[in-house]
Protein backbone atom coordinates (compact mmCIF):
# COMPACT_ATOMS: atom_id res chain seq x y z
CA UNK A 1 0.00 0.00 0.00
CA UNK A 2 1.27 3.71 -0.93
CA UNK A 3 0.85 6.35 1.73
CA UNK A 4 1.08 10.23 1.31
CA UNK A 5 0.95 13.20 3.29
CA UNK A 6 0.05 16.55 2.40
CA UNK A 7 2.47 19.21 2.60
CA UNK A 8 0.74 22.44 3.07
CA UNK A 9 2.50 26.15 2.46
CA UNK A 10 5.46 24.13 0.46
CA UNK A 11 6.39 25.04 -2.87
CA UNK A 12 4.64 22.63 -4.11
CA UNK A 13 0.83 23.88 -3.43
CA UNK A 14 0.60 23.95 -7.22
CA UNK A 15 -2.72 22.27 -6.69
CA UNK A 16 -2.04 20.57 -3.05
CA UNK A 17 1.09 18.50 -3.52
CA UNK A 18 1.78 15.74 -2.01
CA UNK A 19 5.52 13.20 -1.81
CA UNK A 20 4.48 9.81 -1.52
CA UNK A 21 5.92 6.52 -0.29
CA UNK A 22 7.73 4.35 -2.27
CA UNK A 23 5.94 1.37 -3.20
CA UNK A 24 7.23 -2.02 -2.28
CA UNK A 25 10.35 -3.33 -3.79
CA UNK A 26 9.48 -6.84 -6.10
CA UNK A 27 11.62 -8.64 -8.00
CA UNK A 28 13.21 -6.41 -10.38
CA UNK A 29 14.61 -7.76 -13.88
CA UNK A 30 17.64 -5.39 -14.67
CA UNK A 31 18.57 -5.00 -11.13
CA UNK A 32 22.00 -7.01 -11.41
CA UNK A 33 22.74 -5.14 -14.58
CA UNK A 34 26.39 -3.42 -15.05
CA UNK A 35 25.35 -0.14 -15.86
CA UNK A 36 27.78 2.62 -16.84
CA UNK A 37 26.73 6.72 -16.14
CA UNK A 38 25.85 6.95 -19.94
CA UNK A 39 23.39 4.21 -19.68
CA UNK A 40 21.80 5.20 -16.44
CA UNK A 41 21.77 8.73 -18.07
CA UNK A 42 20.16 7.76 -21.43
CA UNK A 43 17.49 5.31 -19.75
CA UNK A 44 16.78 8.00 -17.61
CA UNK A 45 16.29 10.52 -19.44
CA UNK A 46 13.78 7.98 -21.61
CA UNK A 47 11.96 7.81 -18.33
CA UNK A 48 11.36 10.98 -17.84
CA UNK A 49 10.35 11.58 -21.78
CA UNK A 50 7.66 8.98 -21.10
CA UNK A 51 6.38 9.73 -18.15
CA UNK A 52 6.29 13.35 -17.37
CA UNK A 53 4.97 13.81 -21.19
CA UNK A 54 8.23 16.20 -22.20
CA UNK A 55 10.35 17.02 -25.06
CA UNK A 56 13.34 15.02 -25.32
CA UNK A 57 15.66 18.60 -25.32
CA UNK A 58 13.96 19.91 -22.32
CA UNK A 59 16.10 16.70 -20.20
CA UNK A 60 18.98 18.60 -19.63
CA UNK A 61 21.00 17.51 -16.62
CA UNK A 62 20.59 20.79 -14.76
CA UNK A 63 16.33 20.51 -15.29
CA UNK A 64 14.43 20.52 -12.11
CA UNK A 65 11.93 18.03 -11.52
CA UNK A 66 9.67 20.01 -10.19
CA UNK A 67 10.34 23.74 -11.74
CA UNK A 68 11.50 22.84 -14.89
CA UNK A 69 9.52 19.40 -15.58
CA UNK A 70 6.36 20.19 -14.14
CA UNK A 71 6.64 16.80 -11.57
CA UNK A 72 4.38 16.18 -9.43
CA UNK A 73 3.39 13.49 -6.77
CA UNK A 74 2.13 11.06 -8.66
CA UNK A 75 5.34 11.42 -11.14
CA UNK A 76 7.51 10.52 -8.38
CA UNK A 77 5.59 7.61 -7.33
CA UNK A 78 5.81 6.54 -10.91
CA UNK A 79 9.68 7.40 -11.22
CA UNK A 80 10.37 5.41 -7.82
CA UNK A 81 8.58 2.32 -9.48
CA UNK A 82 10.24 2.49 -12.82
CA UNK A 83 13.70 3.07 -11.19
CA UNK A 84 13.49 0.32 -9.25
CA UNK A 85 12.05 -2.10 -11.75
CA UNK A 86 14.97 -0.51 -14.64
CA UNK A 87 17.63 -0.20 -12.04
CA UNK A 88 16.89 -1.63 -8.77
CA UNK A 89 17.27 1.71 -7.29
CA UNK A 90 14.48 2.67 -4.80
CA UNK A 91 14.55 7.14 -5.12
CA UNK A 92 14.48 8.41 -1.67
CA UNK A 93 10.45 9.99 -1.88
CA UNK A 94 10.37 9.13 1.97
CA UNK A 95 13.49 10.82 3.23
CA UNK A 96 13.02 13.98 0.90
CA UNK A 97 9.07 14.21 2.30
CA UNK A 98 10.52 13.86 5.93
CA UNK A 99 13.23 16.95 5.11
CA UNK A 100 10.35 19.28 3.65
CA UNK A 101 8.24 19.09 6.73
CA UNK A 102 11.33 19.69 9.09
CA UNK A 103 12.52 23.05 6.39
CA UNK A 104 9.13 24.15 6.60
CA UNK A 105 8.92 23.75 10.83
CA UNK A 106 12.16 25.42 10.41
CA UNK A 107 13.50 22.68 12.99
CA UNK A 108 17.15 23.33 12.25
CA UNK A 109 16.49 26.94 13.24
CA UNK A 110 15.11 26.24 16.70
CA UNK A 111 18.24 23.95 17.39
CA UNK A 112 20.44 26.78 16.11
CA UNK A 113 18.88 28.95 18.78
CA UNK A 114 19.04 26.57 21.82
CA UNK A 115 22.88 25.55 21.19
CA UNK A 116 23.67 29.39 20.91
CA UNK A 117 21.54 31.44 23.24
CA UNK A 118 20.11 28.73 24.88
CA UNK A 119 16.37 30.06 24.13
CA UNK A 120 14.34 27.71 21.73
CA UNK A 121 10.65 28.85 20.62
CA UNK A 122 7.43 27.31 20.64
CA UNK A 123 5.43 26.84 17.95
CA UNK A 124 3.10 29.63 19.10
CA UNK A 125 5.74 31.92 19.60
CA UNK A 126 7.37 31.40 15.92
CA UNK A 127 4.26 32.17 14.18
CA UNK A 128 4.20 35.54 15.10
CA UNK A 129 7.41 35.32 12.79
CA UNK A 130 5.52 34.06 9.56
CA UNK A 131 7.01 36.87 7.04
CA UNK A 132 9.83 38.28 9.14
CA UNK A 133 13.31 37.29 8.92
CA UNK A 134 16.41 35.86 11.01
CA UNK A 135 16.79 39.42 11.85
CA UNK A 136 13.71 39.76 13.76
CA UNK A 137 13.77 36.46 15.52
CA UNK A 138 16.82 37.44 17.28
CA UNK A 139 15.81 41.12 18.22
CA UNK A 140 13.00 39.26 19.59
CA UNK A 141 15.18 37.00 21.93
CA UNK A 142 16.73 40.21 22.72
CA UNK A 143 13.84 42.31 23.89
CA UNK A 144 12.00 39.34 25.68
CA UNK A 145 14.53 37.11 26.83
CA UNK A 146 17.15 39.64 27.91
CA UNK A 147 20.15 38.00 24.93
CA UNK A 148 22.67 39.87 24.04
CA UNK A 149 22.85 40.01 20.43
CA UNK A 150 25.94 41.46 18.50
CA UNK A 151 25.93 42.85 14.93
CA UNK A 152 26.50 39.88 12.37
CA UNK A 153 25.27 37.53 13.99
CA UNK A 154 22.03 36.83 12.19
CA UNK A 155 23.99 36.59 8.98
CA UNK A 156 25.82 33.83 11.04
CA UNK A 157 22.81 31.99 12.11
CA UNK A 158 21.64 32.20 8.66
CA UNK A 159 24.75 30.69 7.29
CA UNK A 160 25.28 28.11 9.77
CA UNK A 161 20.89 27.25 8.90
CA UNK A 162 21.94 27.27 5.45
CA UNK A 163 24.85 25.28 5.76
CA UNK A 164 22.59 22.51 7.80
CA UNK A 165 19.66 22.19 5.47
CA UNK A 166 22.28 21.43 2.77
CA UNK A 167 23.98 18.73 4.71
CA UNK A 168 20.70 17.18 5.13
CA UNK A 169 20.04 16.68 1.55
CA UNK A 170 23.77 15.54 1.56
CA UNK A 171 22.14 13.06 4.11
CA UNK A 172 20.01 11.70 1.59
CA UNK A 173 22.07 11.12 -1.34
CA UNK A 174 22.19 14.12 -2.99
CA UNK A 175 24.72 16.56 -4.12
CA UNK A 176 24.49 20.01 -3.03
CA UNK A 177 26.38 21.66 -6.02
CA UNK A 178 22.54 23.44 -7.33
CA UNK A 179 22.34 24.65 -3.97
CA UNK A 180 22.45 28.84 -4.70
CA UNK A 181 23.71 29.34 -0.68
CA UNK A 182 24.00 32.93 -0.69
CA UNK A 183 20.31 33.43 -2.12
CA UNK A 184 18.93 30.88 0.69
CA UNK A 185 20.74 33.32 3.07
CA UNK A 186 19.62 36.35 2.04
CA UNK A 187 15.65 34.68 1.84
CA UNK A 188 16.27 33.40 5.41
CA UNK A 189 17.48 37.18 6.29
CA UNK A 190 14.41 38.61 4.05
CA UNK A 191 11.76 35.52 5.20
CA UNK A 192 12.59 32.77 6.87
CA UNK A 193 9.03 30.92 5.56
CA UNK A 194 9.59 32.54 2.24
CA UNK A 195 8.33 29.17 -0.13
CA UNK A 196 11.17 30.38 -2.06
CA UNK A 197 13.65 28.66 0.40
CA UNK A 198 12.11 25.05 -0.34
CA UNK A 199 12.33 25.77 -3.44
CA UNK A 200 15.86 26.52 -3.56
CA UNK A 201 16.52 23.56 -1.43
CA UNK A 202 15.09 21.10 -4.13
CA UNK A 203 16.69 22.41 -7.22
CA UNK A 204 18.76 19.40 -6.06
CA UNK A 205 16.38 17.06 -7.38
CA UNK A 206 17.42 17.50 -11.16
CA UNK A 207 18.33 15.45 -13.92
CA UNK A 208 21.83 15.13 -13.33
CA UNK A 209 21.43 14.59 -9.91
CA UNK A 210 19.33 11.95 -10.52
CA UNK A 211 21.43 10.35 -12.64
CA UNK A 212 24.56 10.83 -10.16
CA UNK A 213 22.41 9.33 -7.61
CA UNK A 214 21.27 5.95 -9.80
CA UNK A 215 24.80 6.01 -10.83
CA UNK A 216 26.54 6.00 -7.55
CA UNK A 217 24.23 2.59 -6.24
CA UNK A 218 23.99 1.04 -8.99
CA UNK A 219 27.93 1.09 -9.23
CA UNK A 220 28.43 0.11 -5.64
CA UNK A 221 25.99 -3.15 -6.48
CA UNK A 222 28.14 -4.05 -9.05
CA UNK A 223 31.31 -4.05 -7.03
CA UNK A 224 29.57 -5.55 -3.82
Amino acid sequence: MVGSTKIEGSPFDHGNYFFLEEPMSQGLEDSEKRWTREEVEKTLKDILVDALGVEEDRVVPDASLISDLGAESIDFLDLSFRSQQTFGVELPNKAIQDKVLSWRNMAALNRILEERYGAGLAADEMKQFNTKGIPDLLRWLADKRGIKIENGEAEEVAAELTDRMAGEVESIGFKTSLIDREGIKRLLLENFNSPKIMEGMLRVLSVGAMVDFISDRVDTKGRS
